[in-house]
Order: C-alpha cells, then sequence, then structure tokens
C-alpha cells in the first residue's frame, strides 16, 4: 500500500484504546487538548509524550510526531 504525503504529514494521537491521525502540526500541546479532551475523553492531568518522550504544553507539534495521552497508573475516572 502506498502512503500519501497526507497521510506522511498527519500526527498519530493515541489514548488508550484510541487511536486517530490527524493534521496537527504548527499547533502547540495547550491548543491541541481542548480539540481532543472531548473526542477522546482525555482527563486533562494526563501526561503527554511525543514520540516517546515527555513534554510541555508549549510544545509545538512536527509533521508525524506521534502524541501519547498517558493517565497515572490506579487513576480511574473522575477524582470527587
Amino acid at each position: 500500500m502506498e502512503t500519501t504525503a497526507t497521510e506522511a504529514q498527519a500526527t498519530r494521537v493515541v489514548y488508550g484504546v484510541n487511536d486517530l491521525e490527524v493534521d496537527l502540526a504548527g499547533r502547540r500541546i495547550a491548543a491541541v487538548y481542548p480539540v481532543l479532551e472531548q473526542v477522546l475523553n482525555i482527563p486533562r492531568e494526563a501526561k503527554v509524550t511525543v514520540n516517546g518522550g515527555s513534554v510541555d504544553d508549549d510544545y509545538v507539534v512536527r509533521p508525524g510526531d506521534e502524541i501519547e495521552f498517558l493517565k497515572n497508573a490506579g487513576v480511574k475516572g473522575h477524582q470527587a
């Protein structure tokens, strides 16, 4: 199967079993989170990694990056 230029530029976003590819290049993580939080049900306290390394909210997404949102082990649902 051939990979198109658009697919090569897409950002892979992973949270738990959720996995999608979207064009987020040029956006900061702080701007990406609000777009994805409801779609993927990501808690705000989730840790963010890009290409396997920790990043902060000011990181600017590059074409082909893989963003993963991680929840601490043992955390389930909304804390009261």
